[in-house]
């Protein structure tokens, strides 16, 4: 039986991102839910001639989205959705930086801290460094540029020049956002929503929040949206589990956000 990943080991390392191998074959999770039975149809359909390098990966895949022995099947069912798209890249590197907190905090705290001409690449190396005592950091820069790279955060204006990507999510991805952050009903402050690390390193620019959470009413995700005194806050309409459905039915009827 495979072996979870131990929470250490994602707040210390990060290799194989694998993004397109994932956006690929996550919609299988829906007929094989669990890590076990989802890795070993990765083993049998990722395109590697060898087994060990197929078993190895079809290894990072299937634990990256899983808990517990459990697939994300949320996050199966809206790449499944949206397919090959920049809705399920959205998707996808959100829980990419929940499924492991090191690329989080390189996205949140050098990318995003990147001026708009660039950084070299000798700045990311020390900035791993300093939290890695130098073990993999070479590893570990190449595989975060190749997350970021892969899902239109980061741009390489000439080589070795790195500069951040920030955009307004598609509203799809948005709503998913805030199915997994808040599964239960929710009342939830604006100021505190966009300062959490985790929607700076998605690099959603702080001034595109509001009209996205007026989007989000008028498609039903949040019920109200008040400023009391000096409190601007949203109330979120149902369970994550709720809005999800909502979400994923709609833009297949192709009567929900565009």
């Amino acid at each position: 039986m495979s072996k979870p990943v131990s929470s250490r080991v994602r707040r210390t390392y990060f290799a194989h991102p694998l993004v397109e191998e994932s956006l690929k074959f996550l919609p299988a999770a829906l007929e094989y839910p669990t890590t076990v039975a989802f890795r070993d149809f990765l083993v049998a359909h990722l395109h590697y001639n060898s087994f060990n390098t197929r078993y190895r990966f079809a290894k990072y895949i299937a634990n990256r989205y899983s808990n517990d022995g459990d697939m994300n099947l949320d996050l199966a069912g809206a790449v499944a959705r949206f397919g090959d798209s920049r809705i399920s890249r959205e998707i996808l590197y959100f829980e990419m930086l929940l499924a492991v907190p090191l690329l989080q905090e390189v996205a949140a705290l050098w990318l995003a801290e990147i001026p708009e001409q660039g950084v070299e690449r000798s700045e990311l190396l020390t900035f791993l460094e300093a939290r890695l005592g130098g073990r993999s950091a070479k590893e570990i820069a190449r595989s975060a540029v190749q997350t970021f790279r892969s899902c239109g955060k980061l741009q390489v204006p000439k080589l070795a020049l790195y500069a951040p990507i920030w955009t307004t999510p598609p509203l799809e991805a948005f709503l998913y956002v805030l199915t997994r952050l808040y599964p239960e009903p929710s009342m939830v402050r604006v100021d505190l929503f966009s300062g959490q690390q985790i929607l700076r390193a998605l690099l959603w620019p702080i001034p595109a929040i509001e009209g996205l959470l007026k989007e989000a009413e008028l498609a039903g995700h949040i019920s109200k949206i008040s400023q009391l005194d000096q409190y601007h806050q949203f109330t979120l309409a149902g369970t994550g589990q709720d809005r999800l459905h909502v979400l994923l039915k709609s833009s297949q009827q192709g009567e929900g956000p565009t």
